[in-house]
């Protein structure tokens, strides 16, 4: 009996033979499975500690390759993968080309304090709660004793 294991994202294959599929069906439609042509940069997104937290795997690529816009509540991390010019590959697993990644930021995200860091190959974004949101201690008057 075949059993499939499902990842995260849904799809109940290894990402090697997914990734394999993806390259296939690119060769012969000139597109891939996922919708993504040309480079592809891996995203994660998390909360913690009150911030909104983004890593973007973007090897090789330096600070000049990658652009970070707000725009309408999104965050928009795009960028291109150059290849080498007059290379000749026998393998090669290593996409380039342009990629766009957005990602539509929580209300409470105060686009004000984006900060972004690159640092061996991943972009590393965080944002900061609206300082109306954060939680702030409110100090209680005690009526019954005069100060």
């Amino acid at each position: 009996m075949l059993t499939a294991r499902t990842h995260k994202l849904g799809f109940p294959f290894s990402a090697n033979l997914r990734s394999e599929l993806d390259d296939a069906f690119s060769q012969m439609f000139g597109k891939s499975l996922s919708g993504f042509e040309g480079a592809y940069a891996p995203l994660s997104v998390w909360e913690e500690a009150g911030k909104y937290h983004l890593a973007l795997d973007v090897p090789g690529m330096n600070k000049d390759d990658l652009s970070l816009e707000f725009q309408d509540g999104h965050l928009v991390l795009s960028g291109e993968r150059k290849s080498v010019e007059g290379r000749e590959y026998l393998h090669n697993e290593r996409r380039h080309g342009k990629f766009k990644r957005v990602v539509q930021l929580p209300d409470w995200v105060d686009p004000a304090s984006v900060n972004a860091t690159l640092d061996a190959g991943v972009l590393t974004v965080v944002l900061d709660k609206k300082l109306d949101l954060q939680p702030r201690r409110i100090e209680i008057q005690d009526l019954t004793k005069p100060e």
